[in-house]
């Protein structure tokens, strides 16, 4: 092949230089990769285990500037007899076997100058050329100062070179279109004078058309045919015209008159006295009197069917029982886009609804939103059905409220949780009239116009909305140090003693106290009396100032604090919900399970005049020790567990001191957190439990389980609540916004009702018997919407004696579940004893001469190899394999 013409000339301009790095070393770079490696030079690929295992790994081990690695011939033939042919030197293993030294020269090569990442030198002599190139000579015609002489190819255009045909020319003229046919020839023309005159246009119809006259066709020529024809179409709508006239009728006044057929005075005697009129009623007489009899012993008109739907409404049909929504409260400015946390309805004024407003943020959020949540206002909403709009009174607290609750005794005083951990107290009584709705003086009216439903008066309200500030905030240092998750409020027939913590009878009949649980893992009791009966008086002429809640404000502390300490870990239960035996049973209680009367009035006559009856705690604890009152808390906690435990402080045997006693007793009741604790309004011992995707029912004293659990539900429960009306049902709302209606009385293994509310998940629920005709159901979800709902007749309605079958289903299932228990108790004590017995019979064995253990184990192994043995003889003769012996047809 002849040589380029660059390289001729780099080739005679430079001879010597050629000469001078003939041998080897970067001036023959593009020589060598030309000829390839030298002697003893052999390219080599190098993985990345194998430069691992080598030590030589690319820019860490090697550089461009360090290229060279000594590997001792040993190390290499290790590895052919560990990877064999895996190993990267496999290719060149003979020469590794030849090669007479002892390290072998492996070279990174950083430019590929031979083809591959490394090569390997496989003979002495290469190996002294690489590390030992031959030394440059220095000096001569146009070197510099440094010694080393700089060859630059001149760049020159390339020169043409002959084209040789490889056929693309005949696909060039395949590609080419040919005609086949005469071309067709059309002649436009126009008159001489119309050349170069403007042309003008107009808008046309669309329906124009335009002739085009074409000559005739020459004489002896064949016609044109249309192979290909482009053609173009355009639909236009069709219209039409019509008319239509309908025929008029006058619609026109008729009258006609009828004339009664009457009988004179001598015509009726005749008809009445006559022998046809006897003969009649003798014969209907005894008809009639029979008929009337039976209208005296049943009632003919009573409709059937609507009186055996009061006891068979439960028979599995859903008609009527859907939830239909009353009517829905939010505020654009302070409850849109948040959670509503707790919803309490007023204990005494109907139509009167508060919810709790917060931030739906986690912790982690919170942390990095803390300066918009500092300027941010935490409030508790106060809804009058009377303005859907506008909210009637705001409660102001440092921080969100997670739960709040009425004072039974006195409902213009509320108690909240915060989640910083402070409990706040409000007082509401000086805006009590802004809340109550006009009542008429005369009562009989009031009871019939709630006997029709209409339960809420409209009544115009003022449209600025106080904010009330909070009356007394706990001392911050002895509250609870994480979020406050529950609290109740004890009740006025009862007390618990600051000292002893004993139950002692409530003399005042007023509501003091109330017991809270947190996160921290702490229960809580407060008292809202000032430990101190007043301030001392300046002078002798003035008398003591009375205590009041302002006396309480930031110095306020539990009485009495209660760990939930954990057994077996160094950690305590964080309690979600708290939930004590003793309920309120005044007021409300007298008047019926969540029916209001004529308590109600007096109330609320009160309620603007009403003075908390303030004494301090150290008057307070006087009335006698009620006996046989329970103790018992139960607690359920962020990790599903359900606790119980006794409040009564016990004797610390080692300092003598009286402690908190630890919980009795847990189990893990659900496998997310506790969101519902809930006792039946109808017995005290039952508790309905919700948490993560199940809900259970549990009975006091019972500690062999649950009464009753359901089997997982596909979407987490978010808050649960009794039926303030039926004993048997109860509602569950869940993280899709579904609200579930369980009725025991109609099934347990599945839900009666399942209802869509909302879209986004609902967070609280509250149901509230209004009147013995009317309940509400309160609903709130994450987006801040209050749903009022109205409960259908079915789930409000008790059938006949419902109280005594719930009463005997709870009974039955405390009996399957002592005899489930027992019977649990009595396998695993069987499975100890025989396991027992077992390791006794091994230890005897092992215990036992060697010749002892003949009539142990060796007996019974001999004995069972000749049952085998005949069962396999047997099933021998009867497959006809083998002739039985004589003994054998015996």
């Amino acid at each position: 092949m002849p040589e380029k013409p660059e390289a001729k000339e780099k080739a005679g301009a430079a001879p010597e230089a050629a000469g001078e790095q003939a041998e080897g070393g970067e001036g023959v770079e593009p020589s060598e990769s030309k000829r390839g490696p030298p002697a003893g030079v052999v390219p080599l690929f190098f993985s990345g285990p194998s430069q691992q295992i080598f030590g030589c790994v690319v820019d860490v081990d090697l550089t461009d500037e360090n290229p060279h690695k000594l590997i001792h011939k040993k190390k290499i033939l290790e590895d052919f007899k560990n990877r064999a042919a895996v190993c990267d030197f496999f290719p060149v293993k003979q020469k590794i076997l030849d090669y007479p030294g002892e390290e072998i020269l492996l070279v990174y090569d950083y430019d590929f100058k031979y083809g591959e990442n490394f090569y390997v030198c496989v003979t002495e002599e290469a190996k002294e050329l690489v590390l030992n190139p031959p030394a440059e000579e220095t000096g001569g015609e146009g070197e510099g100062e440094g010694g080393e002489e700089e060859f630059y190819e001149i760049p020159k255009t390339p020169q043409p070179k002959e084209w040789v045909c490889l056929g693309s020319d005949l696909e060039i003229l395949d590609s080419q279109v040919h005609t086949t046919r005469p071309l067709v020839q059309f002649t436009v023309s126009r008159k001489r004078h119309q050349f170069c005159r403007p042309v003008t246009y107009t808008d046309g119809t669309g329906l124009e058309t335009v002739d085009i006259v074409s000559q005739p066709e020459p004489e002896g020529e064949a016609p044109l045919v249309t192979l290909e024809l482009e053609t173009g179409v355009q639909a236009v709508q069709e219209t039409m015209e019509a008319s239509c006239q309908t025929e008029r009728r006058v619609p026109c006044n008729a009258v006609v008159q009828y004339e009664p057929q009457t009988l004179s005075d001598s015509e009726t005697g005749a008809l009445m006295g006559g022998e046809e009129m006897a003969a009649f009623l003798q014969e209907v007489y005894p008809r009639l009197e029979i008929s009337l009899q039976q209208n005296l012993i049943m009632d003919l008109f009573v409709d059937d069917c609507r009186a055996l739907s009061d006891e068979d409404w439960m028979t599995g049909s859903n008609s009527g029982t859907h939830l239909k929504e009353y009517q829905s409260f939010t505020d654009l400015k302070f409850s849109k886009d948040k959670v509503i946390n707790w919803i309490e309805w007023h204990p005494v004024i109907k139509g009167v609804i508060a919810v709790a407003c917060g931030e739906g943020y986690s912790a982690d959020e919170r942390i990095d939103l803390s300066t918009r949540l500092t300027t941010s206002r935490a409030l508790i909403l106060i809804w009058s059905f009377t303005d859907p709009i506008h909210p009637q009174l705001f409660l102001e607290a440092p921080e969100d409220i997670l739960c709040f609750k009425f004072n039974p005794s006195d409902p213009n005083i509320v108690a909240g949780g915060c989640i910083n951990g402070q409990v706040v107290l409000w007082d509401i009584r000086e805006y009590a009239d802004r809340l109550q709705i006009n009542k008429t003086s005369d009562q009989t009216e009031e009871r019939s116009r709630a006997d029709n439903m209409d339960i809420f008066i409209t009544d115009v309200k003022l449209d600025h909305s106080p904010i009330v500030p909070p009356l007394v905030l706990s001392y911050l240092e002895h509250s609870h140090s994480l979020s406050v998750s529950h609290l109740h409020w004890i009740p006025d027939h009862n007390e618990i003693c600051v000292k002893s913590t004993h139950v002692l009878e409530n003399v005042s009949q007023f509501s003091h106290q109330l017991v809270t649980c947190g996160i921290d893992g702490y229960v809580m009791m407060w008292d809202t009396r000032p430990q101190q009966s007043g301030k001392k008086p300046t002078s002798p002429h003035k008398t003591t100032t009375p205590p009041s809640l302002t006396d309480l404000d930031l110095t306020w502390k539990p009485f009495y604090k209660i760990p939930l300490p954990r057994s077996e870990l160094p950690k305590t239960f964080s309690a979600t919900r708290v939930s004590l035996r003793e309920r309120q049973r005044g007021r409300r209680g007298r008047q019926g399970r969540g029916e209001v009367g004529d308590v109600e009035n007096q109330q609320v006559e009160k309620g603007s005049a009403n003075i908390h009856p303030i004494v301090s705690q150290t008057d307070a604890g006087t009335g006698p020790e009620i006996e046989g009152a329970s103790t018992k808390y139960f607690v359920g906690t962020e990790d599903g567990e359900i606790v119980w435990g006794d409040w009564t402080p016990s004797k610390d045997q080692e300092s003598g001191k009286f402690i908190p006693t630890r919980p009795d007793y847990f189990s893990y009741g659900h496998c997310g957190s506790v969101v519902c604790m809930e006792r039946s309004p109808f017995f005290r011992d039952i508790l309905l439990t919700a948490g993560g995707w199940t809900w259970a029912i549990w009975r006091e004293g019972e500690k062999n389980g649950p009464l009753l659990s359901s089997c997982s539900c596909a979407v987490q429960y978010t808050c649960g609540t009794w039926s303030p009306s039926r004993p048997g049902v109860f509602f569950l709302c869940q993280q899709n916004g579904g609200l579930e209606v369980w009725d025991l009385m109609d099934r347990s293994h599945e839900p009666t009702l399942s209802q869509n509310i909302s879209s986004l998940p609902i967070t609280s629920i509250n149901p509230f018997r209004i009147t013995s005709k009317q309940e509400m159901l309160a609903v709130g979800d994450s987006a801040g919407t209050l749903h009022i709902l109205d409960v259908p007749w079915a789930l409000k309605n008790p059938s006949t004696n419902e109280d005594g079958i719930m009463e005997a289903f709870f009974e039955r299932e405390t009996q399957r579940v002592g005899f489930s228990s027992g019977r649990t108790a009595a396998r695993a004590a069987a499975k100890r004893e025989s396991m027992t017995a077992a390791s006794a019979e091994l230890t005897k064995e092992e215990s036992a001469p060697e010749g002892e253990l003949e009539p142990v184990w060796q007996e019974e192994a001999r004995r069972e190899y000749e049952d085998y043995l005949a069962t396999e003889n047997k099933l021998l003769i009867e497959l006809g394999l083998v002739e039985p012996l004589p003994q054998d047809n015996d």
